[in-house]
């Protein structure tokens, strides 16, 4: 939910997906997040990998939108027509757009599925996806979903606290610690998920491929 400045609250835009989710399943995980800026908008998942797939790839620079459960009609091992479901799909600044498989590792490892996996993969052509990509938990860094969680749980404006560490960040020369920037901002706890919230715009990077934390050394992002 956002409330714009005039105090109207908007609701999460409804989810896109190519099916029906169905939420509340006890046998696996189902789950849920608003994405994107201001309202944002709903995605769900049925897995938790899928999940935090999602959660990574939105973290990514060059990364410029995001889909899921996207039907793609192909002809099965069998010989029969049949609709897969891609469980994302990646779009990225420079245009091009890569359909994402998210599979838990054990069953991904499997030769039939890998069969059949390879054989969809041979029918997708360009103006679908540029290319096709498995993706299983054990493809997961942990540092890059620790700081693609955190970088998502800030995402809301700020705006005070924002214009604050900006103004300190446009004269800072080589690196700081991500502590001093929000001190020299006047702020603490606030400036620190600022300047979180500018290491997820891109704005900043950090030194060394390391767990967000107040002791990090940033730096301006040299475009």
């Amino acid at each position: 939910m956002h409330e714009t400045e005039s105090g109207i609250f908007i609701l999460p835009r409804r989810p896109q997906a190519g099916r029906k989710i169905t939420m509340g399943v006890q046998k696996h995980f189902t789950g849920s997040m608003v994405f994107g800026d201001c309202e944002g908008q709903v995605m769900q998942f049925e897995s938790h990998t899928e999940k935090i797939v999602a959660l990574v790839m939105l973290a990514r620079q060059g990364v410029a939108g995001l889909e899921n459960q996207i039907p793609f009609p192909w002809i099965n091992l069998d010989g029969a027509a049949a609709t897969h479901f891609f469980d994302l799909r990646v779009s990225h600044t420079d245009g091009s757009r890569v359909a994402l498989i998210v599979k838990n590792a054990r069953k991904a490892a499997k030769a039939e599925f890998i069969a059949e996996m390879s054989y969809l993969a041979s029918q997708v052509t360009s103006d679908f996806a540029d290319r096709v990509a498995l993706i299983t938990e054990k493809d997961l860094d942990p540092i890059e979903v620790h700081n693609a969680e955190l970088t998502h749980s800030v995402r809301l404006a700020d705006p005070e606290a924002d214009t604050a560490v900006r103004t300190v960040v446009a004269e800072l020369t080589g690196t700081a610690k991500v502590r001093d920037i929000a001190a020299a901002a006047g702020l603490s706890g606030r400036g620190f998920l600022a300047v979180v919230r500018m290491i997820g715009k891109h704005e900043l990077e950090l030194e060394a491929h390391e767990r967000i934390d107040p002791d990090v050394l940033v730096r301006r992002r040299v475009i």
